[in-house]
């Protein structure tokens, strides 16, 4: 973009430069004098028409040194026109994409939030069903009377009854 700016900058110079003539228009008042210095010089009258002269071409050096001031100031004022132009679209520019990014910026952040909120039901669901699943087996385990305590009692007394009758059959053999 800034490429196309500084393109646009050197066409419209060009174009100034182009459309504003170097010559200018004399004034009236110039013209006159250079009438009244060639009337002299038709007279013969050389001294008058050569400080007629010098009058007329120091008034034409000071219209052209004005004309052209006022060429370059048409010119520059042209380019700053441009320039403003495109700085106003720049900014524009900036501003739409500024808008955009903070849309989608607001946009991920609804989708992070909708992500989030899933997350969390989905691991008060599972929470929910795990405490749901150990309340079954807790009461399983406690409504069952004897079930778990008398069988790991049986089985310690098994255990210590076998272990019991080893001593026995060995006794018995020595």
């Amino acid at each position: 973009m800034e490429n196309q700016h500084t393109k646009a900058l050197e066409e419209n110079r060009q174009q100034m430069e182009e459309s504003l003539p170097l010559t200018f228009k004399f004034s009236a008042e110039l013209l006159n004098l250079r009438k009244i210095q060639t009337n002299l010089a038709k007279q013969k009258n050389y001294q008058d028409a050569h400080q007629v002269q010098q009058r007329a071409n120091e008034m034409e050096e000071g219209e052209r040194q004005a004309y052209m001031e006022l060429r370059h100031k048409k010119i520059l004022s042209a380019e700053a026109k441009l320039m403003q132009k495109q700085q106003n679209e720049m900014n524009a520019l900036k501003k739409k994409l500024e808008g955009r990014m903070n849309e989608r910026l607001k946009l991920r952040e609804v989708e992070h939030n909708k992500i989030l909120q899933r997350y969390q039901n989905i691991k008060k669901e599972i929470e929910s069903k795990q405490t749901l699943e150990k309340n079954q087996k807790e009461r399983q385990y406690n409504t069952r009377p004897g079930t778990a305590t008398s069988r790991s009692v049986m089985a310690s007394q098994s255990k210590m009854g076998a272990s019991r009758m080893g001593k026995s059959t060995a006794s018995k053999r020595k």
